[in-house]
């Protein structure tokens, strides 16, 4: 009897905490999202990917596709280590690795692609 008189003080005391709780998450101020952040990677920066890129294509062309993906995500990984921002971006938006290297390599970009045998530098990062 006495167990059962706390249970029912306990379920008093939170219902009342439960829907205030409840009502906390919607305040009718916020209309929309907040502004998605764009993290940029500074030129440098894809300077020395692409400079990564092109000197390792002929290695990498040797070892085939498959074991020069394994490659090509260890110097991307090395890149990333190297620049907090790069891998911010690439956290935030694995496009960005395509997007720079069009943008400042093209050719490097399209060789690369060539050895590892994928449409996008995006499908290359699977598992990144």
């Amino acid at each position: 009897m006495r167990s059962t008189r706390r249970r029912q003080a306990a379920v008093l005391l939170l219902v009342p905490a439960v829907l205030a709780l409840a009502g906390c998450g919607n305040s009718g101020y916020e209309t929309e999202d907040p502004p998605a952040t764009v993290t940029t990677v500074s030129q440098p920066t894809v300077r020395e990917l692409c400079g990564m890129l092109d000197s390792q294509k002929g290695t990498w062309r040797a070892l085939g596709p498959e074991v020069a993906n394994v490659a090509f995500l260890g110097a991307v990984r090395l890149w990333t280590v190297r620049d907090t921002a790069a891998n911010a971006a690439i956290a935030h938006d694995s496009r960005i690795v395509d997007t720079v290297t069009g943008r400042s390599c093209p050719e490097v970009r399209s060789d690369t692609l060539a050895v590892l045998d994928v449409v996008d530098l995006e499908t290359a990062l699977i598992g990144f």
